[in-house]
């Protein structure tokens, strides 16, 4: 008995600790990889006006450049400009196979457009009994062989782990569910792979759309 208590102690104290840990790792080593990609530039001068150097002055030179370069790309002048360095940028080698990938990636993620994921959906894919989580990205209309319009609409299906990679769907609207999720919880729901869903926010829904079919 005190040896499954203990054991029991241990791992719950696994379980508490291990995330903290592992999050002020990754912070740890993503403020280092930050800092020294322009500190180890500054620093030398800093230490040899000040005689010292000053940990963080290289992350803080980092995001006083994001704002400066976010004023300067949103001023009108500027951002004339802009095309034509990135027709330039692009011309280097390599360059524009990556870049207009990983522009449109951070585009869809950073922006302020919140229709970019419209509403948490569910649906029966890839096949039947099957329900697959997705975000709902676009509604329209297409007109079938007979001349009648269907409302279909386009959902991006993440993968699990990593959100970040997917792929999307066509379907028809009546296809698919809307839930009363909002999008954080979704992707909670996606990276834990489902550890952190909780039963009747889906189970409802399915039960619902089970026993309209039936009927």
């Amino acid at each position: 008995m005190l040896k499954t208590k203990l054991r029991r102690y241990f791992i719950t104290g696994i379980v508490v600790l291990l995330p903290v840990f592992i999050t002020f790792y990754i912070l740890s080593i993503s403020i280092r990889f930050a800092d020294n990609l322009l500190g180890r530039y500054i620093n030398p001068y800093m230490k040899h006006i000040f005689g010292v150097s000053f940990f963080g002055l290289g992350l803080l030179s980092i995001v006083i450049l994001i704002f400066a370069v976010g004023i300067l790309a949103t001023n009108v002048f500027v951002k004339r400009f802009v095309p034509f360095i990135e027709r330039w940028f692009l011309r280097l080698p390599m360059v524009y196979r990556i870049y207009p990938s990983v522009k449109q990636l951070v585009k869809f993620f950073f922006s302020e457009d919140k229709m970019a994921f419209r509403k948490v959906v569910i649906l029966e894919y890839p096949k039947k009994n099957v329900y697959t989580l997705g975000f709902l990205t676009n509604e329209f209309s297409t007109r079938q062989p007979d001349g009648t319009m269907i409302e279909t609409v386009c959902v991006y299906i993440s993968s699990a782990p990593n959100p970040i990679t997917g792929f999307f769907v066509i379907v028809p609207k009546k296809d698919i569910t809307m839930l009363d999720i909002s999008i954080e919880e979704a992707f909670k729901i996606i990276i834990s792979g489902g550890v952190l869903m909780q039963n009747s926010i889906l189970m409802d829904k399915l039960v619902v759309k089970d026993d309209c079919r039936s009927g």
